[in-house]
């Protein structure tokens, strides 16, 4: 007897993914980016408080930091007051981990656009009830958001644990316990939030670069960024200087002043005077307010053309790594 085994309509991979929803089918194209990263971030996103970790237990006098003012004088770190030591750890290892995460991605990023065709995944994915566009918009969103958020909670996390280190070295445990907690909590978090929205917001008015750059990778393959780079300073050296007025120079000046202005508008110490230990404390409780002005100018700086113009540059780069992905 001879039984022939068929397969039952309903069943299977393709099957179960196409009886999910869109959204839990991108939730799934995510975890898919998860999982296929997750080695490599998280040994990026917890290198730089190992390393400060080594420095702090090793050789404290690796790290260095002048202040010098009429009222306290210090020629490191660790002789600064243990408030300004947790302050300065917490904020020089954060922004040090999103930096790294963000190096890290400018060097991904243009790859991403032809991945899944040089290992001949394209195949597979082409089979799945997922678009090309919700595949590739998963891929933007973990690398160019989710990445430098992990990065920014990872070094704020990691900064309270070098800033223990720091403070019971130098100044003992009851130092740290004696922290202003409750201001300096409450104004992480405000910067936290900040941060993340800047990071949000920067992302928005890099689109074009971003995007644009990944499609010419995506068509023109190891000659994309090089073609980019040529011709962005063909565009500022050799059309501005013959146009009647230059026109690519201070679009890409603008496009750098908003980003930076997307992260932070206005300086925190603005008004300020912190001469002294106990001027810190002081400043601390003012820092939400600022986050939420701060946060709410950034905003403002999207209501103009400029920002309309970024927007569809983006689009049409992201139209572009489609097309790619369709013609294969």
């Amino acid at each position: 007897m001879t039984t022939t085994a068929t397969a039952t309509p309903g069943h299977g991979p393709a099957a179960r993914q196409a009886g999910l929803s869109r959204v839990q089918r991108f939730f799934t194209l995510m975890r898919r980016e998860w999982l296929q990263h997750r080695i490599g971030w998280c040994v990026l996103l917890v290198a730089p408080t190992a390393l400060m970790l080594v420095l702090g237990v090793f050789d404290r006098s690796l790290i260095q930091v002048q202040l010098d003012d009429e009222s306290f004088m210090v020629e490191g770190l660790h002789q600064a007051p243990a408030v300004l030591q947790a302050l300065l750890l917490g904020l020089g290892l954060t922004a040090a981990t999103v930096v790294l995460a963000l190096l890290s991605l400018g060097f991904q990023l243009p790859g991403l656009a032809r991945r899944d065709v040089q290992d001949r995944s394209i195949e597979f994915w082409r089979s799945m009830p997922s678009s090309h566009s919700q595949s590739l918009a998963a891929t933007l969103l973990m690398h160019v958001l989710v990445l430098p958020w992990a990065a920014l909670l990872a070094g704020a996390l990691g900064s309270q644990l070098v800033a223990l280190t720091a403070v019971v070295s130098a100044h003992g445990l009851g130092a740290w316990f004696d922290l202003p907690w409750t201001p300096m909590l409450a104004a992480g978090a405000a910067l936290l939030l900040r941060a993340a929205w800047g990071l949000l917001l920067a992302a928005l008015w890099l689109s074009p670069l971003i995007l644009l750059t990944m499609a010419a990778s995506a068509w023109l393959k190891r000659w994309g960024v090089p073609v980019v780079v040529a011709v962005g300073l063909a565009a500022v050296h050799l059309l501005d200087p013959r146009l009647p007025q230059p026109w690519f120079r201070p679009a890409l000046n603008r496009l750098m002043r908003e980003v930076v202005s997307a992260l932070m508008t206005a300086s925190p110490l603005q008004g300020a005077h912190v001469a002294e230990p106990a001027h810190i404390v002081e400043w601390l409780p003012d820092l939400p307010a600022w986050a939420l002005r701060d946060a709410g100018a950034a905003l403002a700086h999207l209501a103009s053309p400029a920002f309309v113009l970024a927007l569809a540059l983006g689009g049409l780069g992201f139209a572009l790594l489609v097309w790619r992905r369709h013609v294969g």
